[in-house]
C-alpha cells in the first residue's frame, strides 16, 4: 500500500527537526562544559599564584627577622677602649686604658689625686677620647699654705733650707706642693740616680713642674 502523497514527507521533516534540536542541544551542552572547565582552570591557576606569592612574602619576612635578631645579639668587642695619659698632681702618672665611653673622673680615680690637686678646672664628666692627655694642676691655696708652714718652721732664720739630697720624706713634705707621693718620688730618684746637681733637676721627677721648682728656691737647696 503506497502512502498518501505528502505523508512520508511530513514524517521525514519531523525527524529532521528532532535531529537538529538534539544536535543544537548537544553543542550547547558541550560549550557549557568547556566554559566550566575553563573557569575551574582559571580558579586553580589563581589559587596557585596566591599561594606562591604568599610563600615568597613569608620567606622574605622571616629572613629579615633573622638578620635583625643576629644584629641585636652581636656582642660588643671588649677590646674597644681608649688610652689616655694622666699627669700632673697625681700619685701614679702614666698611660691608662679604659673602656670607650669612660669619663675624666674615672681616669683620675685610677691615677690617684694628690692632696695638692686642683680639679676645679677639669671637666670631670667629659667622655674620654683616645690619645687624650689630662694634666692635673695644683691647688694654689694649698701651695701657699705649705709655703707658710715652711716659713713658720724656719722662723729662726731664712737660711734654714731643706736639702733635697739629704732630707727625709717628712722633711721633703715641708716644701710647697710636696705631698707623700711626690716626696717618695724625689727620694727614689735620688737613690737611683744620685744627688741632684741643681733644683732644676727636680723637674725630672714626675709631677713636679717648672713653676713648683721656682717656688722651691726660697725653701730648698742641693748644697750640703
Amino acid at each position: 500500500m503506497r502512502p498518501e502523497p505528502g505523508e512520508g514527507d511530513s514524517h521525514d521533516s519531523g525527524e529532521y527537526v528532532i535531529l537538529l534540536y538534539s544536535s543544537a542541544l548537544s553543542a550547547q551542552t558541550g560549550e557549557m562544559g568547556d566554559e566550566m572547565q575553563s573557569r575551574r582552570a582559571k580558579v586553580v591557576l589563581a589559587t596557585i599564584i596566591v599561594v606562591v606569592v604568599f610563600g615568597f612574602i613569608l620567606t622574605v619576612t622571616r629572613g629579615d627577622r633573622s638578620r635583625d635578631l643576629v644584629l641585636r645579639i652581636e656582642p660588643i668587642d671588649p677590646s674597644d677602649g681608649v688610652t689616655v695619659y694622666v699627669g700632673g698632681a697625681v700619685e701614679d702618672p702614666g698611660l691608662y686604658e679604659l673602656p670607650r665611653g669612660s669619663r675624666t673622673a674615672e681616669a683620675l680615680d685610677l691615677a690617684g689625686l694628690l692632696e695638692t690637686a686642683d680639679t676645679s678646672g677639669l671637666q670631670l664628666a667629659q667622655v674620654l677620647r683616645d690619645e687624650q692627655t689630662i694634666n692635673v694642676p695644683e691647688t694654689v691655696v694649698e701651695t701657699r699654705a705649705r709655703s707658710s708652714s715652711v716659713t713658720d718652721s724656719n722662723d729662726s732664720s731664712s737660711s734654714d733650707l731643706v736639702n733635697v739630697n739629704l732630707a727625709t720624706q717628712s722633711e721633703l713634705q715641708q716644701l710647697p706642693g710636696i705631698g707623700p707621693a711626690l716626696a717618695e718620688r724625689i727620694r727614689q730618684r735620688r737613690d737611683l740616680n744620685g744627688p741632684f746637681q741643681s733644683l732644676d733637676d727636680l723637674t725630672e721627677v714626675s709631677g713636679i713642674s717648672d713653676r713648683m721648682v721656682e717656688e722651691f728656691r726660697d725653701y730648698a737647696t742641693v748644697d750640703s
